[in-house]
């Protein structure tokens, strides 16, 4: 309903103002540079974002953005404009992560004849609004800072884990052929508040080069950690599940983007004015 008055208010604008107000349409794209707790990670003292002890820390890499916007300079000042701002963020694990999963496939499971390893994705999709102003600083390049809020929409992806040995002897003196193993985490979704305060260069009004840091929204990191093991006992099959649900630990994505863009001017609004 907001977002519907919001767009009621610039249109009205557009066709009351006096001369010409201006719409884009940008498109960019980009890498995200995660920093602080977020990029943070301590495998070799066991501080991984699934270790109680070390709740802020996640262990996010570089990613990668695309995004849409919608910009309206407005008729009284066309260096200001109002911005609607959707991003698409994803990243993977760093490099310690996958360094210290590597080392462990290497010392536990190198001799699975089955094997799989995914690790989690970092998802964030934050939906802005705020105001860019751009200032001329040479002949078709203006200079541009903008600030802008809104909603973040944060998703993981599972983190999983499946091997498959045979002939695994237990203390007893059984003998177990075990087979199947899975160790799934299922992570909650969250929406937060998300704040950005970017800068960077226009060019002939098409395209853009610019830079934001990216306050996207802490909040609490649950999930449910399935755990499932199958075997066979004298050639009999057993199968145990376990399911716990983890809800303790904190994550606040906090990155730095850099992005390149072009942006198109679909139309021009005319007034009474040009008529």
């Amino acid at each position: 309903m907001k977002l519907r008055f919001v767009s009621l208010l610039i249109l009205f604008l557009a066709l009351a103002a006096p001369g010409h107000a201006q719409f884009y349409v940008g498109l960019h794209g980009g890498c995200t540079l995660p920093q602080g707790f977020y990029a943070e990670s301590h495998m070799s003292d066991n501080g991984w974002m699934f270790s109680e002890g070390h709740q802020l820390l996640a262990g996010a890499g570089k990613g990668w953005v695309a995004g849409v916007d919608l910009s309206y300079a407005m008729p009284f000042h066309p260096s200001l404009e109002v911005v609607l701002n959707a991003d698409y963020m994803q990243s993977g694990v760093n490099a310690d992560v996958e360094d210290y999963y590597q080392y462990v496939y290497s010392t536990r499971y190198s001799d699975c004849n089955k094997y799989l390893m995914e690790l989690p994705r970092f998802r964030n999709i934050p939906i802005m609004m705020g105001v860019r102003y751009a200032y001329p600083v040479a002949k078709g390049i203006d200079l541009y800072g903008e600030a802008l809020a809104g909603i973040n929409l944060r998703r993981i992806t599972n983190w999983t884990l499946a091997y498959a040995t045979n002939n695994w002897q237990v203390g007893d003196g059984q003998q177990l052929s075990q087979y199947n193993n899975e160790d799934i985490h299922i992570y909650g979704k969250a929406n937060t508040f998300a704040f950005r305060l970017g800068a960077g260069f226009i060019v002939k009004k098409k395209i853009t080069v610019g830079a934001s840091f990216n306050m996207l929204g802490a909040s609490p990191l649950t999930w449910d950690r399935n755990t499932t093991v199958r075997y066979s006992v004298y050639g009999q099959m057993v199968e145990n599940t376990t399911t716990q649900h983890v809800d303790y630990t904190s994550l606040n994505p906090t990155m730095v983007m850099v992005q390149v863009g072009f942006r198109l001017m679909p139309f021009k609004t005319r007034t009474v004015q040009d008529w």
